[in-house]
C-alpha cells in the first residue's frame, strides 16, 4: 500500500480507475506535468499486490476489502450524515449501481459503509489536493460524498460529443456541473460553432455510439467476445479484483445475455413505426440502460417506461407521442412491456433501426433526459424539453422541465414560441464549446496520440491552476450555476 511521505507537488487521488488504464493514460500525463497521482483501487483488495508487481512505478491504495474480511454492518447514520444537497442519496447510488442493485439491502449498504470508512481513511492519509473519480458506480458517488464532507475538491472527466474532441471536468455528478475553466468566445470559436452546426444539419457529423450487430457474422463475433470475457474472469479473478460488489456473477451475466437475446427475437416489430406520422407529434428517443446518463446523472428517471407513461399524460390531445427504441439497446424491454406501452392513447413506438433524424426533423417538440439527441435538436432549432441537469439546456427554445403538473402548460407555451434564428443558436453553441478545452474523443479503443496526451496534460494543468487559486479552492462546492 502507498505510504504518504510528506506534501510535495499537486497530488491527485483517483477512485476506481483500472491499473491498465492508469498506466495507459494517467502515467504519461504525470510524466508531462507536475502532478502526483495516487490510485485508489476498488474490488477485491488482494489485487493490489498484482497491480504493484505489474506496474511498479504506480502508487496504489486499497479502498475495498479482501474476500476473507467480513463486510461491516450497514451504518445508516453514517451514510445519512454524509448525504447532502447536490449529490444523489445513498439509496439512489445503490439503485444506480449496475451490480449493487442486485444485492441484498444488507450487502449493498454494508458495502457503501465500507467504502465511506475506507475512503475517509485514504483521504486523511494521502491528503490529496484533488480527487479524480468517474460518473460510474457507487464508489465514485461515495467518493464525492466523502470528499465534500472533508472539503477536498472532487472532479470527474467530461467529454463533448459534438464536437468529439473536447475535454472538461465536472465537480458534481451531472454533465452541467463543469468546472468554470472557460475559453473566450471569440471570432474563431464562433466560426467553429458555425462549421459544426452546418455539419450537423447536413448530416455529415457522426456521433460516437455503440453499434449493435446486424449480421450473423457480427452476432457470432459478439458472443465469442462474451465467452472470452467470461473465461478471462475465471482465469484471472485476483488480477481483475473480482468480487460480488463490483462484478456481476457469471450466472447473472449469462442470464442477462439470454434475456436480451430472447427480447430481441420477440420484438413486436410489426406494430412499430418506421416513418414519422403525418399528424403533429412529440418525439422522445429512449436512452440506453444501464448507463450513467440515467443511473448517475438523473437517477429519478431510471425507469424510462414509467417516465414515458407519466409524460404521456401531459401531451396535448391533438398530438401523438412517438417513442423510439435506442438502436443500441432495443433488447432491454420484453414484448409485453412494449405492447403495454403501445396501448397508451396515441402513443407509438419506433423501430430501433428507423432514422431518428427523420423523426426529430418532423417533430414539433423533442423530449430528452440527457442525450445527444437533445443537442442535435437544439442545433436544428427545435424546441427541446430536458428533464436532467444537462449542459444542453442553455440553447434557445430549450428548457429544463418543471413540476409534473406544469408540464402540459410548459409544452403549450414552448410550442407557441417562434423558432430561434441562427445567430442565437451560434451564440449558444459557442458558449457551450467554450466550457471545454481541446482534449480527445472519449473512445479508448482508439490509440491515443502524443499530441492528444499533450492536450490532456494541458487540461490537467489548467485544472491544477484553477484548484490552486484561493478563491476557486475555497468555493469549490459553492460555484454559481452556469447561465448564458
Amino acid at each position: 500500500m502507498y505510504k504518504y511521505s510528506g506534501k510535495s507537488k499537486f497530488r491527485v487521488l483517483t477512485i476506481g480507475w483500472e491499473p491498465y488504464f492508469i498506466d495507459y493514460l494517467l502515467a504519461p500525463i504525470e510524466d508531462r506535468i507536475e502532478i502526483e497521482f495516487i490510485h485508489g483501487l476498488v474490488g477485491d483488495a488482494s489485487r493490489i499486490s498484482h497491480a504493484q508487481k505489474e506496474y511498479p512505478r504506480l502508487k496504489f491504495v486499497a479502498l475495498s476489502k479482501t474476500k476473507q474480511e467480513p463486510l461491516p454492518i450497514p451504518d445508516y447514520e453514517l451514510l445519512a450524515r454524509l448525504e447532502c444537497v447536490g449529490v444523489p442519496t445513498v439509496k439512489s447510488m445503490v439503485r444506480g449501481d449496475r451490480v449493487l442493485r442486485h444485492r441484498s439491502e444488507r450487502a449493498a449498504f454494508g458495502y457503501a459503509t465500507l467504502l465511506a470508512r475506507r475512503m475517509r481513511e485514504a483521504l486523511n492519509e494521502v491528503e490529496p489536493s484533488l480527487v479524480l473519480a468517474s460518473f460510474d458506480s457507487v464508489h465514485s458517488a461515495m467518493s464525492l460524498l466523502v470528499s465534500k464532507s472533508l472539503g477536498i475538491p472532487w472532479v470527474t472527466m467530461a467529454f463533448s460529443v459534438i464536437p468529439d474532441n473536447l475535454t472538461g471536468f465536472c465537480n458534481a455528478l451531472t454533465p452541467n456541473s463543469l468546472v468554470t475553466i472557460t475559453r473566450p468566445v471569440d471570432a474563431p470559436l464562433r466560426d467553429e460553432a458555425k462549421r459544426l452546426i452546418f455539419s450537423v444539419r447536413s448530416k455529415q457529423q457522426k456521433v460516437l455510439a455503440f453499434r449493435p450487430p446486424t449480421s450473423v457474422a457480427q452476432w457470432t463475433r459478439q458472443y465469442i467476445v462474451h465467452c472470452s470475457n467470461l473465461l478471462r474472469r475465471r482465469r484471472a479473478p485476483g488480477i481483475l479484483g473480482i468480487d460480488r460488489f463490483t462484478y456481476p456473477s457469471i450466472v447473472e451475466r449469462l442470464c442477462d445475455i439470454f434475456r436480451r437475446l430472447s427480447n430481441r427475437l420477440r420484438l413486436p416489430t410489426g406494430e412499430m413505426l418506421n416513418l414519422p406520422p403525418a399528424r403533429r407529434f412529440v418525439y422522445y428517443p429512449l436512452h440506453m440502460a444501464p448507463e450513467s446518463m440515467l443511473d448517475t446523472w438523473a437517477p429519478f428517471y431510471q425507469d424510462q417506461l414509467a417516465f414515458v407513461a407519466q409524460l404521456s399524460l401531459a401531451i396535448p390531445a391533438d398530438m401523438a407521442f412517438v417513442v423510439k427504441l435506442h438502436f443500441s439497446d432495443p433488447d432491454n424491454y420484453n414484448r409485453q412491456q412494449l405492447e403495454q406501452l403501445m396501448s397508451l392513447p396515441r402513443l407509438h413506438v419506433v423501430h430501433p433501426t428507423a432514422s431518428g433524424r427523420d423523426f426529430m426533423e418532423k417533430a414539433v417538440l423533442v423530449v430528452g433526459i440527457h442525450g445527444t439527441s437533445c443537442l442535435e435538436a437544439a442545433l436544428l432549432g427545435k424546441p427541446v424539453l430536458i428533464f436532467g441537469d444537462s449542459a444542453y439546456q442553455h440553447f434557445p427554445r430549450t428548457e429544463r422541465a418543471k413540476r409534473p403538473d406544469e408540464i402540459y402548460q410548459q409544452i403549450r407555451r414552448m410550442l407557441d414560441q417562434p423558432p430561434p434564428n441562427d445567430d442565437e443558436i451560434v451564440d449558444a453553441y459557442a458558449a457551450y464549446i467554450a466550457r471545454y478545452m481541446p482534449g480527445r474523443i472519449n473512445d479508448w479503443d482508439r490509440p491515443i496520440e502524443p499530441e492528444q496526451l499533450d492536450q490532456l496534460a494541458d487540461c490537467f494543468g489548467a485544472l491544477r491552476s484553477y484548484c490552486n487559486d484561493p478563491v476557486s479552492g475555497a468555493n469549490w462546492y459553492n460555484q454559481r450555476p452556469f447561465v448564458r
